[in-house]
C-alpha cells in the first residue's frame, strides 16, 4: 500500500482460516442439533453425515462472507463493503477520524493479521476493516492520523510559510506516500507504563472484583453440576474437621477463600487484558498510542486536539492503598463500543501519585496538583446531613425492628452503626468537595465512594447553568454545572457558595 488511495479489493487471504472458527461458534447449536438428530434419527452412514453437512454449509458460509467483503480507500473517504442480498457499505471520511483501534486476537497474532477500527464521532458506526496484514494496518493507522497534518501543513504553503519543496508539493496536489510516513516516524515518547507489581491494584476496583465474583460463581455452579461436592466424594468428607469448629468458623474460613480465590481470578484477569499496558505521545504533540493486552492485544490512537481533560477516579477502596485510575475527557469517542469505557482509559489501577504526575503531564500543567478551595461551612453541613439523615431513618426502622422481635439491645447496636457510617461518610464527602479555577482549566473534585476529580478545559465550556434546590436557597448553596461536548457531556461544581457560583458560571462562559 504505497498510498492511501487504491481501487477495490478483499482482505486478507488468511482470514479464509479464521472466519470458519468465528462461524463455528455462531452455529454451534445447529451443529450440536444434528449430531444429536443423526445419533437418534439415523442410522450407519447417516449418523456422520448430518454434523458433516451443517459443518460444510458453516465454511461454505464463512468463505461466502470473505468473498461478499470489500474495501478501498480514497483521498477523502475509507469505504467497506458487505453482504449481498443486502448491500451495505460503511464510510468513514478521513478528514473526521476520531479513533483507530488496531486489535488481535491470538488467532490474528499467529497469522500476523489485525482488525482495524476507525471511529468518526460517537453518533457514526465505525468502519471495521477485519482481516489487514499487521504491518499494513500499523501503517493505515500512522496514514490515518497524519492526514490532517498534511492538510494543515498544505495550508500553511499557501500562506507562504512552508519551504519551497512543501509548497511544491501542496502545488503539485501529491499526497506523502504511506512509507513516507513511516519513514518519517520517530520512536513515540512513552509517558506511562504498567508495572508487574501493579497489578496488585486489580482486586480493589469494583469492575475486576466483580467480574472475577462472576467467574467464581460460575465455576462453583459448575463444579457442583458435575457432582464434586455429593456426599460420595473426598469434597465434603475433607471439611468434616470442622464440624466441631462451630458455624462461626466455618463461616470465616469458606468467606477467607472466597475473598482469595475471588482476588487472585481480579488479578489474573487484569494481567491478561492490561499486560503490557502503555500510554506514549508521537513526538509532533499531536496523537496518543496506547497498547495492551496478552491474547489479544489492542492498540489504539487518540487526538490531542480533541482532549478536553482528564479525570482521575479513586473509589472505595482502592483509594484506601492509595491506588487510583486515568479516564480521558475527549470529544468523539464511540458510546456503541462494546467494553464502554476502554478507550477513554488512560491508566488502569496505579499508584495515585503517579496517576497525577501523568495527568498533569496530559494537560500540560500542574492541575491535579493545585489546591481546591473549601464549599465553606454550609457545604460541609450539608454533607453530613444528605449522609447521617439516611442513617438515622434506618437506624430507627432497626431500633422498631428489634422491639418488635424482643432483640432490643441488637436493634440499638445495627442503629449506632448506622448512624456512625454515616457520619464518617459524610465526613469523607466534606473533606474531598472542592473546586478551583486556572487560567486555562476548571478542576473539580467530589464524592466519597466514587471519588473523583476532574480537570477541564475552560475554553470546552458549551453552557453552564447555576441550579439550586429549595434545601440548598435555604443554606445559601447551588451547584455550577458546565456543559460540554466530551466526555459525560455534563460536570458539576456541588453546592459552592450563591455568590461564587454565579461568579464562576460568569469566568467559565467562553471568552
Amino acid at each position: 500500500m504505497e498510498h492511501l488511495e487504491s481501487d477495490w479489493r478483499r482482505l486478507d487471504r488468511r482470514m479464509l482460516l479464521i472466519h470458519p472458527f468465528r462461524e463455528v461458534g455462531t452455529f454451534l447449536p445447529a451443529l450440536l442439533g444434528a449430531a444429536f438428530a443423526g445419533r437418534n434419527f439415523a442410522g450407519g452412514l447417516h449418523q456422520v453425515l448430518w454434523p458433516v453437512a451443517v459443518l460444510v454449509f458453516v465454511i461454505a458460509v464463512a468463505v461466502f462472507k470473505w468473498f461478499t467483503t470489500t474495501y478501498r480507500f480514497t483521498s477523502q473517504q475509507v469505504q467497506l463493503r458487505t453482504g449481498l442480498l443486502q448491500r451495505n457499505t460503511f464510510v468513514a471520511s478521513t478528514d473526521k477520524v476520531r479513533t483507530v483501534d488496531v486489535t488481535a486476537s491470538l488467532l490474528h497474532r499467529l497469522l500476523g493479521l489485525a482488525a482495524v477500527e476507525i471511529g468518526t464521532g460517537a453518533g457514526d458506526k465505525p468502519v471495521h476493516l477485519d482481516g489487514l496484514p499487521q504491518r499494513e494496518a500499523d501503517v493505515l493507522r500512522a496514514e490515518l492520523l497524519q492526514r490532517k497534518a498534511t492538510q494543515a501543513s498544505a495550508a500553511v504553503d499557501e500562506a507562504g510559510s512552508a519551504s519551497e519543496h512543501q509548497r511544491a508539493d501542496a502545488v503539485d496536489g501529491e499526497e506523502p506516500a504511506v512509507s513516507d510516513w513511516v519513514a518519517q516516524t520517530e520512536p513515540d515518547e512513552v509517558l506511562y507504563r504498567l508495572q508487574p507489581k501493579w497489578l496488585l491494584y486489580a482486586p480493589l476496583g469494583i469492575t475486576g472484583f466483580a467480574s472475577a465474583s462472576v467467574i467464581f460463581g460460575f465455576s462453583f455452579q459448575l463444579m457442583d453440576q458435575f457432582g464434586v461436592f455429593d456426599a460420595d466424594t473426598k469434597v465434603p468428607g475433607a471439611f468434616s474437621w470442622l464440624q466441631d469448629a462451630g458455624i462461626v468458623a466455618i463461616i470465616l474460613i469458606i468467606a477467607t477463600g472466597m475473598f482469595v480465590t475471588v482476588c487472585v481470578l481480579a488479578i489474573l484477569g487484569s494481567a491478561v487484558s492490561n499486560f503490557g499496558f502503555s500510554l506514549s505521545r508521537d513526538h509532533h504533540g499531536r496523537t496518543l498510542h496506547l497498547s495492551r493486552g496478552l491474547l489479544t492485544t489492542r492498540s489504539t490512537s487518540l487526538e490531542i486536539r480533541r482532549l478536553r481533560g482528564v479525570e482521575v477516579r479513586r473509589p472505595i477502596p482502592l483509594r484506601w492503598f492509595g491506588g487510583a485510575r486515568l479516564v480521558a475527557v475527549m470529544t468523539g469517542l464511540a458510546r456503541h463500543d462494546s467494553e464502554p469505557g476502554i478507550a477513554s482509559l488512560l491508566a488502569p489501577a496505579s499508584p495515585a501519585s503517579v496517576i497525577r504526575e501523568l495527568g498533569d503531564e496530559i494537560v500540560g500543567n500542574p492541575a491535579l496538583h493545585q489546591p481546591l478551595d473549601s464549599h465553606g461551612r454550609a457545604a460541609t453541613r450539608r454533607r453530613y446531613v444528605r449522609a447521617v439523615g439516611p442513617g438515622v431513618v434506618l437506624g430507627a426502622g432497626a431500633v422498631v425492628g428489634g422491639v418488635v422481635a424482643n432483640r432490643t439491645i441488637l436493634g440499638v447496636v445495627v442503629a449506632a452503626l448506622l448512624v456512625v457510617a454515616g457520619a464518617l461518610l459524610g465526613r469523607s464527602r466534606a473533606h474531598h468537595l472542592g473546586h478551583a479555577l486556572t487560567d486555562t482549566d476548571l478542576v473539580t473534585q467530589s464524592g466519597s465512594l466514587a471519588l473523583s476529580t476532574v480537570v477541564l478545559e475552560r475554553d470546552a465550556t458549551v453552557a453552564v447553568s447555576v441550579r439550586r434546590s429549595f434545601f440548598q436557597r435555604r443554606a445559601g448553596l447551588a451547584t455550577v454545572e458546565v456543559a460540554t461536548a466530551a466526555g459525560r457531556q455534563g460536570y458539576r461544581v456541588f453546592d459552592i457558595p450563591e455568590t461564587q457560583a454565579f461568579e464562576l458560571a460568569g469566568d467559565l462562559l467562553p471568552r
